[in-house]
């Protein structure tokens, strides 16, 4: 009986070291990119170059909600909340046409960015949040 103890003792250390790391892997929160690249594919014409998005500014400089662009609508309501799967735009939005209420990507894009840049202007949360040259976003193609 004594040769089995040290034999249990392991095991058990073990289970309760794996349940432990399996619970604060379960814990940790979801990786946010640090920066995206909002591409302009889909469209007739790119008239505009990519927009370069920090996310960590817009989180931890500015303080943004995740779902002031993130969005999943069901009976007008924003059902969407931190933590569940976030879809590209273009899922939704197409970049050729309107259909119904859900408005074209660029539209949807330019409203809702530009919108908050200027609430963040007139509440003094940014003083440089631009929203009136298409250049302090959309990045010039040589």
């Amino acid at each position: 009986m004594k040769n089995g103890l040290p034999v249990i003792s392991v095991v058990i250390f073990t289970c309760i070291f794996w349940v432990l790391s399996w619970g604060f892997t379960l814990a940790e929160e979801p990786s946010l990119p640090e920066s995206i690249v909002i591409e302009n594919e889909g469209y007739e014409k790119d008239r505009k170059g990519p927009v370069n998005f920090s996310h960590l500014s817009h989180v931890e400089d500015y303080e943004a909600a995740c779902d002031a662009c993130h969005h999943e609508y069901q009976e007008g309501k924003n059902v969407w909340k931190e933590g569940d799967p976030v879809k590209k735009c273009v899922n939704c939005h197409s970049p050729l046409e309107s259909k119904e209420n859900v408005k074209k990507l660029s539209i949807a894009f330019h409203k809702n960015c530009k919108s908050c840049h200027q609430k963040a202007v007139k509440e003094g949360v940014s003083e440089d949040a631009p929203f009136k040259s298409c250049y302090h976003c959309h990045e010039r193609e040589p």
